[in-house]
């Protein structure tokens, strides 16, 4: 099972950049930095939980952060440390990410913020897995500090329903189709999303297929609040994840800030 899934992380990561490229890292790191800024104007120290390839972790610092990533992905921990090898010109921040289970990890020191972007929070299925990681989280902040993450909204996910998508870019070299099928189970409070991928090299003619599934976490504000004082924090935040706006039974993506 472990090398299948190797097997796919390496096909798909050839097409991972091309399927996110509209995705605003820039943006969401401005959000994150002015949101934990406005709680702790004087926050320097991020840990990020599931940095992935670390890129939002590099924006951060380039803003000024100091941030360590924790990612249970050793691919994606090798692609973070070999594009954090040469960190912009200028940047007064650091960043370094290290192999790790975000449910379980204890470095032994504190930081004024904690961050899980992309919805890491959701890819934790089950209560136990989310109380562990609440509780990682509640114990590496400093006094004060704030624990952001963003996570699929629930009263969207059950008054909207999720849909297939399917979604097609090129750019020049590589072509990539995905189609998602989705598949709600009300009762565990989950959505497994089917991901069938076709890829194409245009230049080689080399084509690929593969199907990989995620099992993602669907949470509403009074499971929130309940994992939240039951690892100590309070929530402070509930909004629109970039848009700042109130959450409603339209929104799939709604940040939490909870403080200790």
């Amino acid at each position: 099972m472990a090398s299948a899934a190797m097997s796919n992380f390496e096909k798909y990561s050839a097409f991972y950049d091309l399927l996110y490229r509209d995705k605003d890292y820039a943006a969401e790191a401005d959000y994150v930095a002015r949101t934990i800024r406005n709680f702790s104007p004087h926050a320097r120290s991020i840990l990020e939980l599931g940095s992935g390839t670390g890129r939002h972790g590099r924006l951060l610092a380039g803003i000024g952060f100091d941030v360590h990533g924790v990612e249970r992905s050793a691919e994606m921990v090798a692609i973070a440390r070999t594009a954090g090898a040469h960190p912009d010109a200028g940047s007064s921040g650091s960043f370094g990410c290290a192999e790790g289970d975000i449910c379980t990890i204890n470095l032994g020191r504190k930081f004024d913020a904690v961050v899980a972007l992309f919805h890491v929070m959701s890819y934790l299925t089950t209560n136990e897995a989310l109380k562990s990681a609440f509780v990682v989280a509640a114990e590496h902040l400093n006094p004060g500090g704030i624990f952001l993450f963003d996570v699929w909204h629930g009263p969207a996910v059950l008054s909207q329903g999720p849909s297939v998508r399917v979604k097609e870019v090129e750019d020049g070299r590589r072509r990539v189709r995905r189609t998602a099928t989705p598949e709600l189970d009300t009762n565990r409070g989950t959505v497994k999303v089917v991901f069938d991928v076709h890829g194409e090299d245009l230049l080689s003619g080399e084509s690929l297929e593969f199907s990989e599934e995620h099992l993602m976490r669907y949470l509403f504000p009074a499971e929130v609040d309940l994992l939240a004082q039951s690892s100590g924090l309070t929530r402070v935040l509930s909004e629109e994840f970039l848009t700042a706006e109130p959450p409603s039974p339209a929104t799939w993506g709604v940040a939490y800030g909870l403080q200790r």
